[in-house]
Parts: structure tokens; C-alpha cells; sequence
């Protein structure tokens, strides 16, 4: 991942001593005067006053120290420049429905890729078809760098048992997916952006105790609509639940919907007539409402 590099003044110095004071790490080099780990981020400055910030958060870092940089990403989040240019974005599948996993993807979309997917005129990703979604996923992997994180019920069950609420999971999961496609990028990205669903202090709160945090993210509602990145992001997202929803139907043997509606609860309650009630850890997220109405449905029987 290419470092960012810009000269600062002995007071700016004299500040980054302080402010990093807790997390400086030695150096043997004695043309190094500061070198510090902060949390996805290595800071160095050398004798020449050269201020180098090295990892997933070089620019978070970084823009504390540099106004014009501060400035420049500023002014690109309130322009449609942000549009045009290589982006992180982020989005899920499956948060909402009662039955199936959770699919979390991040995406990388190279400047040059950008206006092939603004040209696909992707206006409502709702309103696209199993098919139309599944063509637009394989033409856009190739493409594109991405990660996806499938959460099984099995585990999101066991988290939410836990007491690890759903917004919770998935801000581990979005962290840990733009992580994973920094990683795999090896290039400073300025702009990341995610599908919001809890507000940005609720979200960092929930990563408190996560070891690399991603911090400089944009947090926009309908954000598929405007950047390339989300929208891609959504696409695969959903690709991948449809990969895996016909994949448990299959297995079950009995057709399935998505959602949450009154529907779900007799397919669901078809489940566990047919297989015992132990099956649903698998199948569905017990902490839905939907629980309740099942168990009714069972009872009734």
C-alpha cells in the first residue's frame, strides 16, 4: 500500500510527540525523530521534517496533520467528483430476512471501471430480477476487487445469544470486508463508503474493542444509488444470498421466501414439522419476531 508522504513544521512535530505519545515504538534509525503505531496506521517522521503514514488508515491519520488533505477529501464528499473516481463501498444482503445468512460485501472499483457500472443505469437495485441480479454479479467480479463474508444462522444465532446485537454484527462485518479489500488493493484509497444503518458514533462504538478499525468512511443512506463501489457491493451481496438460499432450499426440499411476513412463518413451521424444531438454529435468525408466530403455528398443530 503506497505511503502518504508530506513535509510538517517542528510545531506540528512538537504535536504529533504528544499526541502519540502512548504509542511510540522504537527505532534504531537516528534519522528517525518519531515513529508510532496507531491503529492501522504506522507514523514516521524523519530529520528532513518528512511525515510518512503507512496502512489501511494513512489517511485518517494523516488528514489530522494536514489541512489540505482534510480539505481536498472535504470537498470531494460534497461534489459528485467522488462519483468518478477508485472507491471502497460497502453493503449486505439478508439483515432483514427471516430466513438464510447474512452477506456482507466490500468493493473496490478501479477509476477505470467506475463509469461502466454508472453506465449499467441502475436506477432501483430492488427492482432488478434474480437473473438480471446474477448476470450483473459475474460481469462485475472480474472487474472489481471485493470480499465477502457469509454469516451462517448457526453463528449469528450464537452471537446473538451472546448479547452481540444485529447492528453490532454487522459493523464487525463491514469493518473486517473493507479491511480484507484494502488489503488486497495495496493502494491508499481515499473514499470508502457504506450502506448506513446505525449512526457513525454507534458504529465505531461497536469496533471499541476490534484490533484494525477502518475509520474514515463515509456513512450515506442509499448509497447504491450514487457510488459505483455500493452499488456493486450489492449486487454481489445479493448474489451471494441467492447462491445460498437456493442451496438450503435444495437441501430442505422445500421452496422458500425471503422477507419476514406471515408467509415465512408457515414455510418456516413446514421446516420444523418436517425435521424438528433443532433445525431452525440453521435456518433461520431466532431473534426475529417471527420466532414467536412459529412457535404459535407449532403449538397449534
Amino acid at each position: 500500500m503506497e505511503p502518504i508522504c508530506f513535509g510538517i513544521t517542528k510545531s506540528t512535530l512538537k504535536k504529533m510527540n504528544k499526541y502519540y505519545d502512548s504509542q511510540m515504538i522504537s527505532n534504531a534509525d537516528e534519522h528517525i525523530l518519531l515513529n508510532a503505531q496507531a491503529i492501522g496506521c504506522e507514523i514516521a517522521v524523519d530529520d528532513q521534517l518528512n511525515a510518512t503514514f503507512t496502512g489501511q488508515n494513512a489517511i485518517h491519520e494523516a488528514k489530522r496533520w494536514n489541512k489540505k488533505i482534510a480539505q481536498r477529501i472535504e470537498k470531494a464528499k460534497n461534489s459528485d467528483a467522488l462519483c468518478q473516481v477508485h472507491h471502497i463501498g460497502a453493503a449486505e444482503t439478508g439483515s432483514a430476512d427471516y430466513i438464510g445468512p447474512l452477506c456482507v460485501v466490500a468493493c473496490y472499483v478501479p477509476q477505470e471501471y467506475v463509469k461502466t457500472i454508472n453506465d449499467f443505469g441502475i436506477d432501483d437495485v430492488n427492482a432488478l430480477s434474480n437473473q438480471e441480479i446474477i448476470d450483473y454479479a459475474k460481469t462485475i467480479k472480474g472487474h472489481i476487487i471485493s470480499s465477502l463474508l457469509v454469516l451462517d444462522n448457526s453463528h449469528y444465532n450464537k452471537m446473538i445469544k451472546s448479547g452481540i446485537n444485529q447492528a453490532n454484527i454487522r459493523s464487525r462485518l463491514f469493518n473486517q470486508s473493507i479491511v480484507n479489500v484494502l488489503q488486497k488493493a495495496k493502494t491508499n484509497v481515499e473514499f470508502k463508503v457504506i450502506n448506513q444503518f446505525v449512526s457513525p458514533k454507534t458504529y465505531f462504538n461497536y469496533l471499541k474493542n476490534e484490533v484494525i478499525v477502518v475509520k474514515d468512511l463515509m456513512f450515506e443512506t442509499d448509497a447504491d444509488c450514487k457510488y459505483a463501489a455500493v452499488l456493486a457491493a450489492e449486487i454481489i451481496s445479493r448474489y451471494a444470498y441467492l447462491q445460498y438460499f437456493a442451496s438450503m432450499a435444495n437441501s430442505l426440499k422445500i421452496p422458500l421466501e425471503r422477507g419476514s411476513g406471515t408467509n415465512v412463518d408457515q414455510i418456516v413451521a413446514q421446516i420444523a414439522n418436517k425435521y424438528g424444531e433443532k433445525i431452525l438454529t440453521k435456518v433461520v435468525k431466532q431473534n426475529f419476531a417471527n420466532t414467536k408466530r412459529v412457535k404459535a403455528i407449532l403449538e397449534n398443530n
